[in-house]
């Protein structure tokens, strides 16, 4: 058989040869032959009386469906048209120009549109599965924030051609035109990688984010309105024909290679590209889209025929840019100076503030009872030894720490329950249970197996507290697990202050904090070899530090300071410290005083009310001095006094004189501003403790270089003096209600003129002004159109070859853009 097959191998080639050859031949041509005589069909007579055909219309509709947008995001592939430069979304959709037109034919796109709207309403955006916080409308909030309203809006409207739903969708096309599904999926993937304990979605990469799956300008608005815009680019053509308007073939022709090169250059990388040149590319796109390059001239020739007919129209506008000079020169008028302003920690913004502060001053300085109520701020402080007989939560020790961390309970994890159970059920190990579980004594234990018994007829919860005490004694029975632990954690390098009592700890449940001063005082720092017993103990001690039992330590000692001092107010007050030093005074001061006002602090049975209770009441009594001192100084400095000033309005005028006093000296003598300013502070070197600065120099304003233009100064300061103030003064001491009391030195001032902000804003407002007059004009072509009935799209409703409305869809518009 085979030795038949190699005899007349030659004879079967040709058979099969020619039988290929006629067979698509036939078939090849047969189904382009006959429907290409009955698609070709008159559809609508344009706006000059000219007959337009069927074949005419699709190749326009092939053409303008997708654009070299769509081709680049589909990542180059072959499909979308690439000598398409964008004109629905350029020349329509960003005018508002496709507005005006479905505005006007609402009921020939209304049928496209409403089966879209149900498909949107339907829509559910993505959300991460794990992290219902991840979500693509969260993107939005950040990239496109437009999006969310525009799509709230589109979802809830009824009728899909009404113009406010309309507008809301050529808005959302717009918007994800700046923000498309390939830019999203790096966002979210950028933001999963933000959670370390979330799992990355492992279909992020392949699921389409396009929102409501919409690709192509078909997609998002229907065939109907593609080729409602079609039809009007052909009558539009022709007005501008009339008009005197020319475009040759020539200047078409190069119109296209320049798209064709630009978009080739684009793609040059794309492995699927196939072709060496730019002119073998524009001939395989024409070649996909079953255009020859004569036809492609043509449609390229009423397309930039109907462009210059409305941008004609756009560039009649005539926009003076001497308005926006004086508006930027007024907008863009810059400010050059020093801000003068209390430091954080001093801006006191309501009366607990106030309280903390006064009482921080009475712990640390010398005030007698005659001068509490002088708003001047104190220069003789306390000794370190005599804060601390009465207040040793304000005095600290400084140290430089290396520190390790791990927990018990994390060890726990290492014991099996097999391990857990032999533990339990040891008769060594029994007593010890029994000694700790009574009931466990109560039951029949001779045998392994009556213990397990004993074990299994407890109720969860004691069996829980059973399992949980084997497992801690299973891990104090491995201490080689703990020093694995720590030699495995993570190392933190931190400066602490710690006092004897008092403010917040770094050790969890630390309750003698004197007995880890005195190891961290003992043992040797770092680099240094211990050379006495009480070194090597505590470094032992240190390597395995433990304040509640189950979360261990190692601390390395880095550096010390010999002194320990007090707490700065910033200091105190972050610590939660002075809370307590407060009630202490106050309480005080409540037993003193209640016997001179007995009807304010009694019961109705004499009795005297709890401190807790009139906190408040002692407070504005104790302190009624000091606003009393306040309020005067306010209105001696010229302001209106207040007669109900309280403790919240006059806390942010508690330094009011103070600074008006360093204010007054810097005007005077600019000397004076380096006894008065907190010099720029230096990084300090890690592993270096400075000796904390004189208690006096907390007191110190900030000074920082401050510039700023009308659209930018800052809310908290009095813009109007600030722009009026002439250069090289001072403005006054203002008082915002948050105590930042500033004052600014103006040196410099800018005139606001920005060239290129003056031509962006012109720039600008001629393109709103241009689509404005373009729209306009639209109304009045549309008009025409109407009057001669050029518009039309009978034909998708009673096609003469009796196919169907998707059928009559020309091959290649229906699947390029896919």
């Amino acid at each position: 058989m085979l030795h038949f097959f190699r005899k007349y191998q030659s004879y079967f080639f040709v058979v099969i040869t020619v039988v290929i050859i006629i067979s698509f031949s036939f078939f090849g041509t047969y189904n382009t032959l006959p429907a290409s005589g009955l698609r070709d069909q008159v559809v609508f007579t344009a706006v000059d009386g000219t007959q337009v055909k069927r074949s005419e219309l699709d190749e326009m509709v092939a053409f303008i469906s997708t654009d070299n947008e769509d081709k680049m995001l589909f990542g180059g592939s072959w499909g979308p048209n690439f000598l398409n430069n964008g004109v629905i979304k350029n020349d329509f959709i960003m005018t508002g120009l496709a507005e005006v037109l479905v505005a006007n034919y609402p009921n020939e796109v209304r049928k496209d549109l409403t089966s879209r709207l149900e498909k949107e309403k339907r829509f559910v955006t993505y959300k991460h599965p794990q992290a219902g916080f991840l979500t693509a409308e969260s993107s939005w909030n950040y990239f496109a924030p437009d999006m969310k309203t525009q799509y709230n809006a589109l979802r809830q409207s009824s009728d899909p051609a009404d113009p406010q739903a309309f507008a809301a969708r050529t808005g959302l096309y717009l918007s994800e035109k700046r923000f498309p599904s390939s830019l999203m999926r790096r966002v979210l993937q950028y933001q999963e990688k933000q959670y370390t304990w979330l799992t990355p979605d492992p279909n992020l990469n392949q699921i389409d984010l396009s929102l409501f799956g919409y690709h192509t300008v078909e997609d998002w608005f229907g065939p109907r309105f593609v080729r409602l815009v079609a039809e009007f680019i052909i009558n539009s053509s022709k007005i501008a024909e009339q008009k005197g308007y020319k475009v040759s073939k020539e200047e078409a022709y190069a119109d296209l290679m320049r798209n064709a090169e630009m978009s080739f250059q684009q793609n040059l990388n794309n492995p699927h590209l196939g072709v060496p040149n730019s002119k073998e590319y524009l001939a395989e796109q024409l070649r996909l889209m079953g255009m020859d390059q004569n036809t492609a001239i043509k449609i390229w020739r009423q397309i930039t025929l109907s462009q210059r007919l409305f941008q004609d129209v756009g560039n009649s506008v005539f926009v003076d840019s001497l308005a926006f000079e004086k508006i930027n020169a007024f907008a863009k008028e810059s400010i050059d100076g020093d801000l003068y302003r209390l430091p954080p920690a001093l801006r006191l913004a309501n009366f607990a503030m106030l309280q903390k502060f006064e009482v921080y001053l009475n712990a640390i300085s010398k005030r007698t009872e005659q001068d509490k109520d002088l708003l001047a701020l104190p220069t003789t402080f306390l000794s370190v030894e005599e804060v601390s007989k009465k207040y040793p939560e304000l005095v600290q020790k400084r140290y430089f720490l290396i520190i390790s961390q791990t927990s018990k309970d994390n060890l726990q994890t290492k014991i099996g329950l097999k391990d857990m159970w032999n533990w339990e059920v040891d008769p060594t190990n029994w007593k010890l249970l029994v000694a700790k579980f009574s009931l466990l004594g109560t039951k029949p234990a001779d045998t392994r197996e009556q213990r397990f018994a004993a074990l299994d007829s407890l109720d969860d919860a004691e069996r829980n507290r059973v399992d949980a005490f084997a497992r801690n004694a299973l891990v104090d029975a491995h201490p080689e697990w703990l020093q694995s632990a720590l030699d495995e954690a993570d190392k933190k390098e931190l400066t602490m202050g710690l006092s004897t009592k008092g403010g917040k700890s770094y050790f969890t449940g630390l309750d003698n904090r004197e007995a880890l001063m005195l190891l961290l005082d003992q043992t040797a720092l770092v680099g240094q070899e211990p050379t006495t017993q009480e070194a090597k103990d505590a470094a032992k001690k240190l390597a395995q530090f433990t304040s509640n039992g189950t979360l261990y330590y190692r601390i390395s000692v880095v550096g010390r300071l010999p002194q320990k001092e007090i707490l700065t107010f910033a200091e105190a007050n972050q610590q939660g410290i002075l809370d307590d030093v407060l009630n202490r005074q106050l309480e005080t001061f409540y037993i003193q005083t209640r016997a001179t006002t007995p009807t304010e602090f009694q019961n109705k049975d004499k009795s005297w009310k709890e401190f807790a209770q009139i906190k408040e009441d002692v407070a504005k009594l104790y302190f009624s001095k000091l606003i009393n001192a306040i309020e005067t100084d306010y209105a001696a400095a010229g302001n209106k006094s207040k007669a109900l000033l309280n403790g919240d309005s006059a806390a942010p005028l508690r330094f009011y004189s103070y600074v008006r006093d360093l204010s007054n000296k810097i005007k005077k003598d600019p000397k004076m501003e380096a006894i008065a300013v907190a010099p720029a502070s230096d990084t300090e070197s890690i592993g270096k403790l400075q000796a904390s600065k004189p208690l006096n120099e907390q007191w110190k304003l900030d000074k920082a270089l401050y510039q700023a233009d009308r659209s930018s100064a800052r809310s908290d300061l009095d813009p109007k003096e600030l722009f009026n103030l002439p250069v090289g003064d001072w403005t006054a001491v203002q008082t915002p209600p948050n105590g930042d009391l500033n004052f600014f030195h103006l040196k410099a001032k800018g005139d606001g003129r920005d060239v290129t902000a003056v031509l962006e804003k012109t720039n600008a407002a001629y393109s709103l002004m241009s689509s404005d007059a373009q729209r306009a004009y639209m109304n009045v072509v549309v008009e025409q159109l109407k009057e001669k009935h050029a518009i039309s799209l009978d034909y998708l409703n009673n096609p003469s070859d009796g196919s169907t409305e998707a059928e009559m869809e020309p091959e290649q518009y229906r699947g390029a853009a896919v």
